[in-house]
């Protein structure tokens, strides 16, 4: 094989790259969904259930909610000959809900995170018979009606869409909350004006909605079919026109 074929199998497999990194996932739907123009050949009648499955991941596409995580590792002082340790703490979260009104949303939050037990902790050191150090428990608990709280609304930037960004800090609580978690997990339910219009589908990824969880050192990562039994068993928040209504109210920047 001489140079020239060599300059043209590279470029050949550099054209396959950049056309597969160009495939988005609105792209694949319009290239591959059974009205695009790549299976037009097939005439035959399309069913019902396709149809609707077909919306579905169009839905899917527009309206699955956006979820960003801040954290940072902090060094923290420990008994021990090193004298600290470091500390995984999650910061914030995000959520932008893509077409959403503070009018028509829906929305249902399930979020479960390991911050320090302080109750827990407390017990545990008052049964501590040996006197020796005692760790502080992070156990999985709920979380979720902590965030809203502390949560605000705005207006997602129109350079990034049209709809509500909800942001909350995850803060200790005194006497509750020893610290921030180091691992959140979350469940979230939306639907749209549109989706409950048309029918396709109560919450937009399905009757359970979608579910992540996030550490900092393995980042988002998406729970599509893994069972959950911890957050399944977590208290679910609504958030609508009319019920908790005003965490749904966007705020100026200031207030």
């Amino acid at each position: 094989m001489g140079p020239v074929n060599y300059l043209l199998l590279v470029l050949g497999m550099l054209y396959l790259v950049v056309w597969y990194m160009r495939q988005t996932p609105m792209q694949n739907f319009l290239d591959y969904c059974c009205w695009s123009k790549k299976r037009a050949s097939d005439m035959s009648p399309i069913l019902s259930v396709g149809q609707g499955e077909e919306m579905d991941r169009l839905y899917n596409i527009l309206y699955s909610p956006r979820v960003s995580f801040e954290g940072a590792v902090r060094a923290l002082p420990t008994l021990d000959r090193q004298g600290f340790a470091n500390a995984e703490e999650i910061h914030s979260l995000i959520i932008d809900l893509p077409g959403a009104e503070p009018s028509s949303a829906y929305l249902e939050v399930v979020m479960i995170g390991d911050p320090i037990d302080t109750p827990a902790w407390r017990a545990k050191i008052k049964n501590n018979i040996a006197s020796e150090r005692v760790a502080p428990p992070r156990s999985l608990q709920d979380i979720g009606r902590h965030w809203i709280r502390n949560s605000n609304c705005q207006w997602i930037p129109y350079q990034e869409g049209q709809g509500l960004r909800i942001s909350g800090l995850f803060n200790a609580i005194p006497n509750l909350l020893g610290s921030k978690p180091s691992k959140v997990s979350l469940r979230i339910r939306y639907q749209t004006p549109i989706t409950s219009m048309l029918g396709s589908q109560k919450f937009i990824g399905g009757e359970n909605g979608l579910a992540f969880t996030f550490t900092l050192s393995e980042g988002l990562i998406a729970l599509r079919n893994d069972p959950t039994p911890v957050l399944d068993k977590a208290q679910s928040y609504a958030l609508s026109a009319t019920l908790n209504g005003r965490f749904l109210q966007p705020k100026r920047k200031g207030e």
